[in-house]
């Protein structure tokens, strides 16, 4: 029913997919708005090309073998400037927000304070720089839940992600009984950026003496295996990363990492009837201040039991050819309205 049809037939997964336009489709007669306004297809079809080794996606995109590239690893942004046939811009309108995601139903983060003990190891400047090096203006530190700048962001009860000390971090875990219980990290070796913030998860964890077990697999399988709620001898999980739009980060009532209705709630299934109270609360808020005020009852609890850990987030550009017309800027990537010269 959009602007473009899913050509199934042509599908080869974790290798190529295409969409052709949809001719029956009618987009209204106004200038495209983000994810909103006219959605016009310009182009016969999208081909979307998997190439997981960054480098040669770079030399794609020199050498015009490919037309955009959604999301360029960092360090390869001063290549792709350089050709005069490219153009790199910051197209998304949201931060990219990065978290490391706990399974609270198995040892050794169904416990509270293990998870805590986790988190004041946390500085979310070593996992922007991983991802972002030191590139001007490419990321930003954000100890809440909510996504910063935005009405609802505030640092309510945050206290435990500006600890950022290994040795307190040590004494935590100790207090909190962990016995070495294996910990399952598993890290998609095909996608740069959660790859990159996963080894630093990694190293945080070893270097507080905890029973590691990190497993390199591609994004498709991490997808299939976080949906596993059993144990880690049995082909479960510990803990995984992940990345979010800042949009859909600024309300609870879409917040996906925040909700603690356990076996309902996104892969990890954290259980809190506290978060899940206070969410429902918000959503009854007589005013602006009252729902402020909710907001940081949210934050404060969230940092008491942590669903999850926020890493920060970073800008993310895209690259395209210059021939490439009708890029405009949206909170997600989206082809409608472009075309080729």
């Amino acid at each position: 029913s959009g602007p473009f049809r899913f050509l199934r037939d042509e599908w080869n997964p974790g290798q190529r997919a295409v969409w052709a336009r949809n001719d029956a489709y009618v987009p209204r007669q106004e200038p495209v708005d983000g994810l909103a306004g006219g959605r016009a297809p310009k182009t016969e079809r999208i081909e979307w090309t998997i190439i997981t080794d960054p480098a040669t996606a770079a030399n794609a995109m020199v050498t015009g073998e490919q037309d955009y590239w959604e999301y360029p690893l960092h360090d390869l942004l001063p290549l792709l400037r350089r050709s005069r046939d490219l153009v790199v811009q910051q197209r998304l309108t949201e931060g990219t927000y990065a978290i490391c995601r706990f399974n609270h139903l198995h040892p050794p983060f169904d416990n509270v304070g293990v998870r805590r003990a986790v988190a004041m190891a946390v500085d979310q400047r070593d996992y922007m720089r991983a991802v972002a090096g030191n590139e001007k203006d490419g990321w930003e530190t954000c100890e809440g839940v909510f996504t910063c700048g935005t009405a609802l962001a505030n640092e309510a009860g945050s206290e435990v992600l500006k600890v950022r000390s290994i040795e307190r971090a040590k004494a935590a875990l100790r207090e909190a009984g962990y016995a070495g219980q294996k910990v399952v990290l598993v890290a998609p070796g095909d996608y740069p950026q959660i790859n990159a913030i996963s080894m630093v998860t990694a190293d945080l964890l070893q270097r507080l003496g905890m029973n590691l077990e990190l497993v390199s697999t591609d994004w498709g399988t991490l997808v299939q295996r976080r949906a596993s709620k059993e144990p880690v001898e049995r082909g479960g999980w510990s803990m995984i990363h992940t990345t979010s739009s800042g949009q859909t980060l600024t309300l609870p009532v879409f917040h996906l990492f925040l909700r603690t209705n356990g076996p309902n709630a996104w892969f990890g299934w954290p259980q809190d009837a506290e978060i899940e109270r206070l969410r429902a609360a918000w959503l009854d808020a007589a005013d602006a201040g009252e729902a402020k005020r909710i907001a940081e009852a949210l934050n404060r609890r969230a940092m008491e039991v942590l669903p999850y850990i926020p890493l920060g987030f970073y800008w993310q550009p895209s690259a395209w050819r210059r021939n490439v017309t009708g890029v405009f800027r949206a909170p997600v990537t989206a082809f409608w309205n472009m075309g080729k010269a």
